[in-house]
Protein backbone atom coordinates (compact mmCIF):
# COMPACT_ATOMS: atom_id res chain seq x y z
CA UNK A 1 0.00 0.00 0.00
CA UNK A 2 1.30 3.29 -1.27
CA UNK A 3 2.20 6.04 2.03
CA UNK A 4 0.13 8.90 1.96
CA UNK A 5 2.76 12.56 2.27
CA UNK A 6 1.19 14.84 4.72
CA UNK A 7 1.35 18.36 4.24
CA UNK A 8 3.52 20.08 5.69
CA UNK A 9 1.24 22.73 8.05
CA UNK A 10 2.83 26.02 8.40
CA UNK A 11 1.83 28.66 10.88
CA UNK A 12 1.90 32.59 9.92
CA UNK A 13 1.99 35.23 12.89
CA UNK A 14 1.64 38.53 11.03
CA UNK A 15 -0.44 41.79 11.89
CA UNK A 16 -0.79 42.74 8.18
CA UNK A 17 -3.53 41.99 6.91
CA UNK A 18 -1.75 42.34 3.44
CA UNK A 19 1.14 40.56 3.91
CA UNK A 20 -0.32 37.58 5.71
CA UNK A 21 -2.79 37.06 2.42
CA UNK A 22 0.23 37.34 0.19
CA UNK A 23 2.26 35.32 2.20
CA UNK A 24 -0.59 32.34 2.43
CA UNK A 25 -1.30 32.36 -1.01
CA UNK A 26 2.50 31.81 -1.84
CA UNK A 27 2.76 28.80 0.60
CA UNK A 28 -0.45 27.44 -0.23
CA UNK A 29 0.68 27.64 -4.06
CA UNK A 30 3.96 25.19 -2.97
CA UNK A 31 1.55 22.52 -1.77
CA UNK A 32 1.86 23.32 2.47
CA UNK A 33 -1.64 23.97 4.72
CA UNK A 34 -1.37 27.67 5.79
CA UNK A 35 -3.19 28.84 9.17
CA UNK A 36 -2.54 32.78 9.76
CA UNK A 37 -2.56 34.60 13.39
CA UNK A 38 -2.79 38.33 13.54
CA UNK A 39 -0.80 38.52 16.81
CA UNK A 40 1.36 35.99 19.02
CA UNK A 41 -1.11 35.88 21.59
CA UNK A 42 -3.85 34.97 19.49
CA UNK A 43 -0.84 32.13 17.66
CA UNK A 44 -0.05 31.02 21.41
CA UNK A 45 -4.00 30.20 22.09
CA UNK A 46 -4.16 28.59 18.93
CA UNK A 47 -1.59 26.08 19.23
CA UNK A 48 -3.26 22.68 20.08
CA UNK A 49 -2.90 18.86 17.99
CA UNK A 50 -2.25 18.73 15.51
CA UNK A 51 0.94 21.01 16.25
CA UNK A 52 2.16 23.04 12.80
CA UNK A 53 5.61 22.22 11.40
CA UNK A 54 6.91 25.34 11.18
CA UNK A 55 6.30 28.99 12.26
CA UNK A 56 6.88 32.04 10.45
CA UNK A 57 6.64 34.91 12.46
CA UNK A 58 6.98 38.90 12.59
CA UNK A 59 9.30 40.14 14.64
CA UNK A 60 7.92 43.32 14.69
CA UNK A 61 3.78 42.28 16.09
CA UNK A 62 1.44 44.52 18.64
CA UNK A 63 1.57 43.50 22.04
CA UNK A 64 3.84 40.65 22.26
CA UNK A 65 7.05 40.85 19.80
CA UNK A 66 7.90 38.20 17.74
CA UNK A 67 11.32 37.14 20.48
CA UNK A 68 9.13 37.16 23.41
CA UNK A 69 7.01 34.80 21.20
CA UNK A 70 9.64 32.47 20.42
CA UNK A 71 10.93 32.03 24.43
CA UNK A 72 7.59 31.39 24.55
CA UNK A 73 7.44 28.53 22.40
CA UNK A 74 10.85 27.02 23.36
CA UNK A 75 10.03 27.24 26.86
CA UNK A 76 7.45 24.54 26.92
CA UNK A 77 8.19 20.91 26.18
CA UNK A 78 5.45 20.64 23.77
CA UNK A 79 6.14 22.95 21.05
CA UNK A 80 10.00 23.71 21.95
CA UNK A 81 11.07 21.51 18.79
CA UNK A 82 8.95 23.59 16.37
CA UNK A 83 11.32 25.00 13.90
CA UNK A 84 10.64 29.29 13.67
CA UNK A 85 11.77 31.32 10.91
CA UNK A 86 11.50 35.04 11.83
CA UNK A 87 10.95 37.73 9.32
CA UNK A 88 11.60 41.53 9.32
CA UNK A 89 12.11 44.73 7.53
CA UNK A 90 14.10 47.66 9.72
CA UNK A 91 17.15 46.66 11.78
CA UNK A 92 18.07 43.83 9.82
CA UNK A 93 21.02 42.95 11.61
CA UNK A 94 19.95 44.04 14.80
CA UNK A 95 16.96 42.35 14.38
CA UNK A 96 18.75 39.24 13.55
CA UNK A 97 20.75 38.91 16.66
CA UNK A 98 17.71 39.42 18.93
CA UNK A 99 15.52 36.71 17.18
CA UNK A 100 18.41 34.14 16.59
CA UNK A 101 19.45 34.70 20.47
CA UNK A 102 15.60 34.32 21.65
CA UNK A 103 15.03 30.80 19.73
CA UNK A 104 14.71 31.36 16.54
CA UNK A 105 15.93 28.92 14.43
CA UNK A 106 16.43 31.34 10.99
CA UNK A 107 15.83 34.78 9.81
CA UNK A 108 14.98 36.55 6.82
CA UNK A 109 14.06 40.01 5.31
CA UNK A 110 10.81 40.75 4.09
CA UNK A 111 12.71 42.49 1.31
CA UNK A 112 14.68 39.53 0.65
CA UNK A 113 13.38 37.54 -2.77
CA UNK A 114 10.64 34.99 -2.68
CA UNK A 115 12.94 32.51 -4.54
CA UNK A 116 15.51 32.69 -0.75
CA UNK A 117 12.15 32.76 1.53
CA UNK A 118 10.72 29.21 -0.23
CA UNK A 119 14.35 27.68 0.19
CA UNK A 120 14.89 28.72 3.51
CA UNK A 121 11.40 27.52 4.46
CA UNK A 122 12.42 24.44 2.92
CA UNK A 123 15.96 23.77 4.04
CA UNK A 124 13.39 24.53 7.56
CA UNK A 125 11.39 21.63 7.04
CA UNK A 126 13.83 19.78 5.55
CA UNK A 127 15.82 19.04 9.13
CA UNK A 128 13.03 18.94 11.24
CA UNK A 129 12.03 15.58 8.77
CA UNK A 130 15.32 14.22 9.47
CA UNK A 131 15.18 11.01 11.67
CA UNK A 132 16.99 12.30 14.87
CA UNK A 133 20.86 11.06 15.76
CA UNK A 134 20.76 9.10 18.62
CA UNK A 135 23.08 10.42 21.87
CA UNK A 136 24.18 9.03 24.77
CA UNK A 137 22.01 10.63 27.42
CA UNK A 138 25.08 12.21 29.15
CA UNK A 139 26.89 13.44 26.18
CA UNK A 140 23.63 15.07 24.40
CA UNK A 141 23.13 17.01 27.78
CA UNK A 142 26.75 18.20 27.92
CA UNK A 143 29.18 18.28 25.29
CA UNK A 144 30.40 20.39 23.06
CA UNK A 145 29.42 20.93 19.80
CA UNK A 146 31.71 19.85 17.29
CA UNK A 147 32.53 21.79 13.85
CA UNK A 148 34.42 21.00 10.79
CA UNK A 149 35.73 24.18 8.64
CA UNK A 150 36.28 23.77 4.98
CA UNK A 151 38.26 26.54 3.72
CA UNK A 152 41.41 26.90 1.45
CA UNK A 153 42.74 30.05 3.15
CA UNK A 154 45.06 29.00 6.16
CA UNK A 155 44.38 32.54 7.82
CA UNK A 156 41.15 32.25 7.72
CA UNK A 157 40.66 28.21 9.05
CA UNK A 158 43.01 29.84 11.95
CA UNK A 159 40.49 32.55 12.21
CA UNK A 160 37.46 31.26 12.32
CA UNK A 161 39.33 28.31 14.46
CA UNK A 162 39.86 30.82 17.29
CA UNK A 163 36.65 32.85 17.28
CA UNK A 164 34.72 29.37 18.15
CA UNK A 165 36.97 27.70 20.18
CA UNK A 166 36.71 30.75 22.23
CA UNK A 167 32.43 30.03 22.12
CA UNK A 168 33.15 26.56 23.34
CA UNK A 169 32.91 25.05 20.57
CA UNK A 170 35.47 21.58 19.15
CA UNK A 171 36.61 22.80 15.98
CA UNK A 172 38.61 20.96 13.36
CA UNK A 173 39.89 21.71 9.67
CA UNK A 174 40.25 20.46 6.64
CA UNK A 175 42.10 22.55 3.13
CA UNK A 176 40.30 21.06 0.30
CA UNK A 177 36.52 19.45 -0.31
CA UNK A 178 37.67 16.01 -0.61
CA UNK A 179 39.66 16.21 2.45
CA UNK A 180 36.88 17.82 4.37
CA UNK A 181 34.50 14.44 3.04
CA UNK A 182 37.30 12.10 4.59
CA UNK A 183 36.78 13.67 8.07
CA UNK A 184 33.06 13.58 7.61
CA UNK A 185 33.23 10.45 6.82
CA UNK A 186 35.07 9.25 9.38
CA UNK A 187 34.00 11.35 12.40
CA UNK A 188 30.46 12.66 13.49
CA UNK A 189 30.59 16.69 13.61
CA UNK A 190 27.12 18.83 13.86
CA UNK A 191 28.05 21.64 11.91
CA UNK A 192 30.07 22.26 9.10
CA UNK A 193 31.33 25.63 7.33
CA UNK A 194 32.02 25.36 3.75
CA UNK A 195 34.14 27.99 1.30
CA UNK A 196 31.89 28.83 -1.94
CA UNK A 197 35.01 29.33 -3.93
CA UNK A 198 37.43 26.78 -3.35
CA UNK A 199 40.08 24.80 -5.77
CA UNK A 200 39.04 21.69 -7.76
CA UNK A 201 35.91 20.86 -6.00
CA UNK A 202 34.33 24.28 -4.19
CA UNK A 203 31.12 25.09 -1.62
CA UNK A 204 28.40 23.62 -3.88
CA UNK A 205 29.51 20.40 -4.84
CA UNK A 206 30.52 19.49 -1.28
CA UNK A 207 27.10 20.65 -0.30
CA UNK A 208 25.86 18.13 -3.03
CA UNK A 209 28.13 15.35 -0.90
CA UNK A 210 27.06 16.04 2.35
CA UNK A 211 23.18 15.79 1.15
CA UNK A 212 23.71 12.53 -0.15
CA UNK A 213 25.11 11.43 3.43
CA UNK A 214 22.17 13.08 5.44
CA UNK A 215 20.43 9.70 5.86
CA UNK A 216 23.03 8.92 8.32
CA UNK A 217 24.90 12.24 8.63
CA UNK A 218 22.78 15.05 10.44
CA UNK A 219 25.05 17.91 10.61
CA UNK A 220 24.22 20.95 9.61
CA UNK A 221 26.19 22.83 6.57
CA UNK A 222 26.79 26.98 6.38
CA UNK A 223 28.16 28.23 2.91
CA UNK A 224 30.50 31.25 3.71
CA UNK A 225 32.10 33.38 1.23
CA UNK A 226 33.72 37.06 0.89
CA UNK A 227 32.54 38.30 -2.53
CA UNK A 228 29.21 36.68 -2.65
CA UNK A 229 27.48 36.80 -6.23
CA UNK A 230 23.34 37.06 -7.23
CA UNK A 231 22.80 33.43 -6.86
CA UNK A 232 25.38 31.87 -4.97
CA UNK A 233 22.33 31.92 -1.99
CA UNK A 234 20.23 30.44 -3.95
CA UNK A 235 22.45 27.98 -5.50
CA UNK A 236 24.11 27.16 -2.22
CA UNK A 237 20.64 26.34 -0.24
CA UNK A 238 19.62 24.10 -3.40
CA UNK A 239 22.66 22.13 -3.46
CA UNK A 240 21.38 21.93 0.76
CA UNK A 241 22.92 24.28 2.63
CA UNK A 242 21.37 25.15 5.49
CA UNK A 243 22.58 28.46 5.71
CA UNK A 244 24.46 31.44 3.54
CA UNK A 245 26.78 34.13 5.32
CA UNK A 246 28.93 36.60 3.69
CA UNK A 247 32.36 36.17 5.45
CA UNK A 248 32.38 39.85 5.63
CA UNK A 249 29.42 40.35 7.70
CA UNK A 250 29.69 41.34 11.52
CA UNK A 251 30.94 38.20 13.44
CA UNK A 252 28.27 38.36 15.89
CA UNK A 253 25.60 37.14 13.07
CA UNK A 254 27.56 34.12 11.92
CA UNK A 255 27.68 33.31 15.76
CA UNK A 256 24.27 33.49 16.34
CA UNK A 257 23.26 31.60 13.21
CA UNK A 258 25.76 28.70 14.47
CA UNK A 259 24.62 29.15 18.00
CA UNK A 260 20.85 28.85 16.10
CA UNK A 261 21.85 25.95 14.40
CA UNK A 262 23.34 24.29 17.51
CA UNK A 263 20.06 24.55 19.49
CA UNK A 264 18.28 22.47 16.81
CA UNK A 265 20.68 19.88 16.80
CA UNK A 266 20.80 19.32 20.59
CA UNK A 267 17.18 19.95 20.26
CA UNK A 268 16.92 16.79 18.12
CA UNK A 269 19.36 14.96 19.75
CA UNK A 270 17.18 15.46 22.81
CA UNK A 271 13.69 14.33 20.98
CA UNK A 272 15.87 11.17 19.96
CA UNK A 273 16.73 9.98 23.34
CA UNK A 274 13.19 10.76 24.20
CA UNK A 275 11.53 8.69 21.54
CA UNK A 276 14.23 5.90 22.19
CA UNK A 277 13.43 6.15 26.34
CA UNK A 278 9.89 6.00 25.98
CA UNK A 279 9.88 3.17 23.37
CA UNK A 280 11.60 1.18 25.81
CA UNK A 281 9.69 2.23 29.17
CA UNK A 282 5.90 2.77 28.33
CA UNK A 283 5.04 1.60 31.71
CA UNK A 284 6.99 4.87 33.54
CA UNK A 285 5.16 7.43 31.59
CA UNK A 286 3.70 9.03 34.65
CA UNK A 287 7.12 9.14 35.79
CA UNK A 288 8.35 10.88 32.72
CA UNK A 289 5.55 13.55 32.65
CA UNK A 290 6.73 14.10 36.24
CA UNK A 291 10.30 14.56 35.32
CA UNK A 292 9.08 17.04 32.67
CA UNK A 293 7.10 19.22 35.15
CA UNK A 294 10.38 19.22 37.36
CA UNK A 295 12.11 20.53 34.35
CA UNK A 296 9.79 23.45 33.39
CA UNK A 297 9.70 24.16 37.47
CA UNK A 298 13.77 24.04 36.69
CA UNK A 299 13.40 26.58 34.09
CA UNK A 300 11.30 29.06 35.69
CA UNK A 301 13.54 28.52 39.15
CA UNK A 302 16.62 29.18 36.59
CA UNK A 303 15.08 32.50 35.46
CA UNK A 304 13.96 33.74 38.96
CA UNK A 305 17.38 32.68 40.45
CA UNK A 306 19.39 34.63 37.65
CA UNK A 307 17.08 37.63 38.04
CA UNK A 308 17.72 37.64 41.55
CA UNK A 309 21.43 37.10 41.37
CA UNK A 310 21.29 40.22 38.94
CA UNK A 311 19.35 42.19 41.61
CA UNK A 312 21.34 41.51 44.66
CA UNK A 313 24.48 41.77 42.48
CA UNK A 314 23.48 45.28 41.82
CA UNK A 315 22.85 45.86 45.22
CA UNK A 316 25.83 44.66 46.69
CA UNK A 317 27.78 47.43 43.82
CA UNK A 318 25.72 50.20 45.32
CA UNK A 319 25.99 49.14 48.79
CA UNK A 320 30.28 49.65 47.89
CA UNK A 321 30.13 52.87 46.12
CA UNK A 322 27.49 54.16 49.10
CA UNK A 323 29.96 52.82 51.66
CA UNK A 324 33.01 54.01 49.88
CA UNK A 325 31.42 57.46 49.68
CA UNK A 326 30.77 57.14 53.49
CA UNK A 327 33.97 56.96 54.26
CA UNK A 328 34.87 59.51 52.09
CA UNK A 329 32.33 61.71 53.71
CA UNK A 330 33.21 60.74 57.32
CA UNK A 331 36.70 61.58 56.24
CA UNK A 332 35.88 65.12 55.15
CA UNK A 333 33.74 65.77 58.30
CA UNK A 334 36.74 64.63 60.44
CA UNK A 335 38.77 67.06 59.16
CA UNK A 336 36.23 69.54 59.13
CA UNK A 337 36.53 69.13 63.13
CA UNK A 338 39.67 68.65 63.44
CA UNK A 339 40.27 72.23 61.54
CA UNK A 340 37.45 73.91 63.36
CA UNK A 341 39.30 72.66 66.39
CA UNK A 342 42.92 73.81 65.18
CA UNK A 343 41.47 77.21 63.93
CA UNK A 344 39.57 77.58 67.76
CA UNK A 345 43.00 77.13 69.19
CA UNK A 346 44.94 79.27 67.51
CA UNK A 347 42.54 81.95 67.43
CA UNK A 348 42.83 82.57 71.36
CA UNK A 349 46.12 83.40 71.58
CA UNK A 350 46.17 85.07 68.39
CA UNK A 351 43.69 87.52 69.61
CA UNK A 352 45.98 87.85 73.38
CA UNK A 353 49.05 88.66 71.01
CA UNK A 354 47.30 91.31 68.98
CA UNK A 355 45.82 93.22 71.35
CA UNK A 356 48.90 93.16 73.50
CA UNK A 357 50.41 94.76 69.79
CA UNK A 358 47.83 97.64 69.67
CA UNK A 359 49.14 98.31 73.38
CA UNK A 360 52.24 98.34 72.67
CA UNK A 361 52.14 100.66 69.54
CA UNK A 362 50.10 103.05 70.78
CA UNK A 363 52.26 103.12 74.09
CA UNK A 364 54.96 103.75 71.73
CA UNK A 365 53.16 106.41 69.73
CA UNK A 366 52.28 108.20 72.84
CA UNK A 367 55.89 108.44 74.45
CA UNK A 368 57.59 108.52 71.14
CA UNK A 369 57.98 112.85 70.46
CA UNK A 370 58.86 113.20 74.53
CA UNK A 371 61.71 110.18 73.87
CA UNK A 372 62.77 111.38 71.27
CA UNK A 373 63.44 114.83 71.75
CA UNK A 374 66.19 113.32 74.64
CA UNK A 375 67.18 110.09 72.55
CA UNK A 376 70.49 110.09 70.70
CA UNK A 377 71.07 109.33 67.46
CA UNK A 378 71.64 105.52 67.50
CA UNK A 379 69.08 105.25 70.20
CA UNK A 380 66.97 107.15 67.69
CA UNK A 381 67.60 104.37 65.33
CA UNK A 382 66.78 101.90 67.32
CA UNK A 383 63.54 103.14 68.18
CA UNK A 384 62.67 103.65 64.42
CA UNK A 385 63.84 99.86 63.85
CA UNK A 386 61.10 98.92 66.89
CA UNK A 387 58.61 100.21 64.99
CA UNK A 388 59.21 98.92 62.10
CA UNK A 389 59.35 95.46 63.49
CA UNK A 390 55.98 95.99 64.97
CA UNK A 391 54.90 96.70 61.83
CA UNK A 392 56.48 93.36 60.42
CA UNK A 393 54.61 91.57 63.27
CA UNK A 394 51.44 92.73 62.64
CA UNK A 395 51.14 91.99 59.03
CA UNK A 396 52.43 88.56 59.87
CA UNK A 397 49.32 88.42 62.41
CA UNK A 398 46.78 89.75 59.71
CA UNK A 399 48.09 86.55 57.80
CA UNK A 400 47.42 84.42 60.20
CA UNK A 401 44.22 85.45 60.66
CA UNK A 402 43.67 85.20 57.42
CA UNK A 403 44.76 81.75 57.60
CA UNK A 404 42.47 81.26 60.53
CA UNK A 405 39.22 82.41 58.67
CA UNK A 406 40.02 80.23 56.23
CA UNK A 407 40.28 77.53 58.19
CA UNK A 408 36.79 78.56 59.63
CA UNK A 409 35.04 78.73 55.96
CA UNK A 410 36.20 75.12 55.57
CA UNK A 411 35.33 73.83 59.02
CA UNK A 412 31.91 75.16 58.51
CA UNK A 413 30.62 73.63 55.07
CA UNK A 414 28.13 71.62 55.27
CA UNK A 415 27.39 68.38 53.49
CA UNK A 416 23.80 67.26 54.18
CA UNK A 417 21.77 70.03 52.89
CA UNK A 418 21.47 72.76 50.14
CA UNK A 419 22.65 75.91 51.08
CA UNK A 420 24.50 79.03 49.49
CA UNK A 421 28.17 79.44 49.27
CA UNK A 422 30.66 81.88 47.72
CA UNK A 423 32.42 79.17 45.39
CA UNK A 424 35.79 81.43 45.69
CA UNK A 425 35.73 81.42 49.10
CA UNK A 426 35.93 77.54 48.76
CA UNK A 427 38.61 77.91 45.91
CA UNK A 428 40.19 79.39 48.03
CA UNK A 429 40.19 77.61 50.90
CA UNK A 430 41.25 74.80 49.47
CA UNK A 431 44.08 76.61 48.09
CA UNK A 432 44.91 77.03 51.65
CA UNK A 433 45.23 73.44 52.22
CA UNK A 434 47.89 72.72 49.08
CA UNK A 435 49.70 76.17 49.81
CA UNK A 436 52.77 74.54 51.52
CA UNK A 437 53.31 71.73 48.41
CA UNK A 438 53.04 74.62 45.72
CA UNK A 439 55.08 77.51 47.14
CA UNK A 440 57.32 78.24 44.90
CA UNK A 441 56.84 75.94 42.45
CA UNK A 442 53.57 76.50 41.37
CA UNK A 443 51.69 79.84 40.05
CA UNK A 444 48.36 80.25 40.71
CA UNK A 445 46.00 82.19 37.88
CA UNK A 446 42.30 83.33 39.16
CA UNK A 447 39.97 84.38 37.00
CA UNK A 448 36.37 84.77 38.81
CA UNK A 449 33.25 85.95 37.59
CA UNK A 450 31.52 88.55 39.44
CA UNK A 451 28.51 86.44 40.59
CA UNK A 452 30.19 84.23 43.61
CA UNK A 453 27.03 82.59 45.03
CA UNK A 454 25.83 78.88 43.87
CA UNK A 455 23.40 77.05 46.03
CA UNK A 456 24.51 73.70 46.06
CA UNK A 457 25.64 70.60 48.74
CA UNK A 458 28.69 72.85 50.29
CA UNK A 459 30.46 70.09 51.60
CA UNK A 460 30.42 67.76 48.80
CA UNK A 461 31.22 70.48 46.16
CA UNK A 462 34.38 71.21 48.96
CA UNK A 463 35.16 67.33 48.37
CA UNK A 464 35.28 67.50 44.24
CA UNK A 465 37.46 70.58 44.53
CA UNK A 466 39.69 69.43 46.54
CA UNK A 467 40.02 66.06 44.29
CA UNK A 468 40.51 68.44 41.21
CA UNK A 469 42.74 70.68 42.77
CA UNK A 470 45.06 68.27 44.50
CA UNK A 471 45.27 66.01 41.20
CA UNK A 472 46.31 69.49 39.33
CA UNK A 473 49.12 70.06 41.90
CA UNK A 474 50.11 66.90 41.53
CA UNK A 475 50.01 66.65 37.96
CA UNK A 476 52.56 69.88 37.79
CA UNK A 477 55.35 68.82 40.86
CA UNK A 478 55.31 65.19 39.44
CA UNK A 479 57.10 66.66 36.02
CA UNK A 480 60.12 67.01 38.09
CA UNK A 481 63.25 64.51 37.78
CA UNK A 482 65.75 63.25 39.78
CA UNK A 483 64.10 63.86 42.97
CA UNK A 484 63.25 67.59 42.30
CA UNK A 485 59.46 68.68 42.04
CA UNK A 486 58.23 70.06 38.64
CA UNK A 487 57.24 73.95 38.43
CA UNK A 488 54.25 75.19 36.32
CA UNK A 489 50.59 77.00 36.81
CA UNK A 490 47.22 76.18 37.79
CA UNK A 491 44.17 78.22 36.52
CA UNK A 492 41.08 78.59 38.17
CA UNK A 493 38.19 79.92 36.29
CA UNK A 494 34.40 80.74 37.61
CA UNK A 495 31.26 81.44 35.20
CA UNK A 496 27.79 81.80 34.93
CA UNK A 497 26.28 80.37 31.67
CA UNK A 498 22.85 79.64 30.50
CA UNK A 499 23.22 75.65 31.35
CA UNK A 500 24.12 76.67 34.50
CA UNK A 501 27.48 77.66 37.22
CA UNK A 502 31.00 76.43 35.32
CA UNK A 503 34.16 75.82 37.70
CA UNK A 504 37.27 75.68 35.53
CA UNK A 505 40.64 73.75 36.61
CA UNK A 506 43.17 73.65 34.39
CA UNK A 507 46.94 72.39 35.52
CA UNK A 508 50.32 72.28 32.68
CA UNK A 509 50.96 69.12 34.06
CA UNK A 510 51.78 66.18 31.42
CA UNK A 511 48.25 65.75 30.27
CA UNK A 512 46.32 62.33 30.50
CA UNK A 513 47.46 59.64 27.59
CA UNK A 514 44.10 59.39 24.92
CA UNK A 515 44.48 55.58 25.65
CA UNK A 516 43.26 55.80 29.76
CA UNK A 517 41.16 58.85 29.29
CA UNK A 518 38.71 56.70 28.82
CA UNK A 519 38.92 55.20 32.40
CA UNK A 520 39.46 58.16 34.82
CA UNK A 521 36.15 58.28 36.54
CA UNK A 522 36.18 54.19 36.88
CA UNK A 523 36.44 53.74 40.84
CA UNK A 524 39.90 52.35 41.77
CA UNK A 525 41.46 53.34 38.48
CA UNK A 526 44.97 55.54 39.42
CA UNK A 527 48.09 55.83 37.56
CA UNK A 528 49.90 57.15 40.96
CA UNK A 529 52.31 54.77 42.45
CA UNK A 530 51.51 52.34 45.00
CA UNK A 531 50.50 53.76 48.48
CA UNK A 532 49.85 57.36 47.06
CA UNK A 533 46.17 57.13 45.22
CA UNK A 534 43.51 54.76 45.67
CA UNK A 535 42.04 55.91 42.23
CA UNK A 536 38.57 57.03 44.26
CA UNK A 537 39.29 60.20 44.21
CA UNK A 538 37.38 61.44 40.69
CA UNK A 539 34.94 58.43 40.87
CA UNK A 540 33.81 60.18 44.03
CA UNK A 541 33.35 63.36 42.20
CA UNK A 542 31.71 62.48 39.20
CA UNK A 543 29.06 60.76 41.42
CA UNK A 544 28.75 63.74 43.25
CA UNK A 545 28.59 66.34 40.42
CA UNK A 546 25.59 63.76 39.10
CA UNK A 547 23.61 64.16 42.07
CA UNK A 548 23.55 67.79 41.36
CA UNK A 549 22.07 67.03 37.84
CA UNK A 550 25.86 68.34 36.46
CA UNK A 551 28.43 67.32 34.74
CA UNK A 552 32.14 67.23 34.66
CA UNK A 553 34.15 66.76 31.39
CA UNK A 554 37.98 66.65 30.53
CA UNK A 555 40.05 68.06 27.81
CA UNK A 556 43.54 67.12 27.85
CA UNK A 557 46.99 66.83 25.34
CA UNK A 558 49.69 65.03 26.37
CA UNK A 559 53.11 67.06 26.96
CA UNK A 560 50.05 70.97 27.21
CA UNK A 561 48.05 69.60 30.79
CA UNK A 562 44.88 69.19 31.40
CA UNK A 563 41.05 70.79 32.17
CA UNK A 564 38.61 69.87 34.63
CA UNK A 565 35.55 71.67 34.13
CA UNK A 566 32.17 71.22 36.46
CA UNK A 567 29.24 72.76 35.84
CA UNK A 568 26.06 72.54 38.01
CA UNK A 569 22.50 73.52 37.44
CA UNK A 570 21.34 76.56 38.97
CA UNK A 571 17.83 75.09 39.66
CA UNK A 572 19.07 73.52 42.49
CA UNK A 573 18.17 76.98 44.44
CA UNK A 574 14.26 76.86 43.03
CA UNK A 575 14.39 73.00 44.38
CA UNK A 576 15.95 74.00 47.78
CA UNK A 577 12.47 76.48 48.03
CA UNK A 578 9.99 74.22 46.91
CA UNK A 579 11.37 72.07 49.76
CA UNK A 580 11.27 74.63 51.99
CA UNK A 581 7.75 75.20 51.19
CA UNK A 582 6.80 71.93 51.54
CA UNK A 583 8.06 72.47 55.36
CA UNK A 584 6.62 74.84 55.90
CA UNK A 585 3.12 74.05 57.69
CA UNK A 586 0.05 75.65 55.57
CA UNK A 587 -1.93 78.44 57.47
CA UNK A 588 -5.06 77.84 59.22
CA UNK A 589 -8.31 78.57 57.68
CA UNK A 590 -10.37 80.31 59.56
CA UNK A 591 -14.60 80.99 59.27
Amino acid sequence: MQEIVRQSRIMVVEDSETQAFKLGVLLEGQGWEVSIAGAAETALAALGDPLPDLIIVDYHLPGMRGDEFCRRIRMHLNTRGIPILMMTSSAPDAAEIRSLESGADGYVSKSEKVEILLLRIRALLRKASLPAVSANAHEAAFRSARILTIDDSAAYRAFIGDELRNQGYQVESASSGPEGLSRLADQDFDSVLVDLVMPGMDGIEVCRKIAAMRPKFGASVIVLTDNPQEGDVTRSLEAGADDFVDKSTDLAILRARIQALMRRRFFEEEHGRVVEETKARELEMLRDRAERQIAEARVAMAEKLVLINHDLQEANRKLKDTQTQLIQQEKMASLGQLVAGIAHEINNPLAFVVNNLFIVENGLDGLGPEMEAHLSEPSFKKLHRARARLGEMREGLDRVKALVRDLRTFSRLDEGELTTVDVVAVIDAVLLLFRHKMHDHIQVEKHYAPDRKLVCYAGRLHQVLMNLIGNAVDAVLSQGVGGIMGKGSIALATSRTSEGFVISVRDTGAGIPESIRSKIFDPFFTTKPAGQGTGLGLAISYGIIQDHGGSIDVHSQEGVGTEFIVTIPLDLELKRNLSREARTPSPAVTG
